[in-house]
């Protein structure tokens, strides 16, 4: 019996339209930042608590603004809460639309690869010919170096 996770058609004004919506996201996104590895295993990590000290230790600084030196950028650490007070909102939205999307991929490769084995059982039990002899070369490379283990009932078969 065929699987079948999810059944999709995209029409091709439907994909243009997912398409142009990825593409304005790509270039309403330009300024944000792409990290190395190595940069991103570098950087400080903001944790829940070590967010609670990092607001509470900037709404302090904004009280007493002439406790620092004049090349200390306030306005640029408050540019930064503002931002990341919004990016949070959008990564989760974005998140749950990216995990739907590969949800969406794995369903459908399942459905295909389902199919495909069981078009090739079907073929090998009922020994149909010049289908089934098409479908060993074709699946022959994908399972060399793999081979299905024997069992008591294949010896028994022989």
């Amino acid at each position: 019996m065929s699987q079948n996770l999810i059944s999709l058609t995209i029409d091709s004004s439907r994909f243009a339209a997912i398409d142009a919506a990825v593409t304005a996201l790509e270039k309403e996104l330009v300024d944000f930042v792409e990290l190395s590895v190595a940069q991103r295993r570098e950087l400080l990590k903001l944790g829940p608590r070590t967010e609670l000290f990092c607001r509470a230790t900037i709404d302090v600084m904004e009280r007493n603004p002439g406790a620092f030196p004049a090349d200390f950028d306030l306005d640029a650490i408050r540019q930064d809460r503002v931002a990341i007070d919004q990016v949070r909102p959008l990564l989760s939205r974005l998140r749950m639309l990216v995990s739907r999307v590969q949800d969406t991929e794995m369903a459908l490769g399942s459905d295909l690869y389902k199919a495909a084995l069981d078009g090739y059982r079907f073929a090998k039990a009922t020994g149909s010919g010049a289908m089934l002899d098409e479908l060993r070369v074709q699946a022959s490379p994908l399972f060399k170096g793999n081979p299905k283990p024997r069992s008591d009932d294949d010896d028994a078969a022989a």
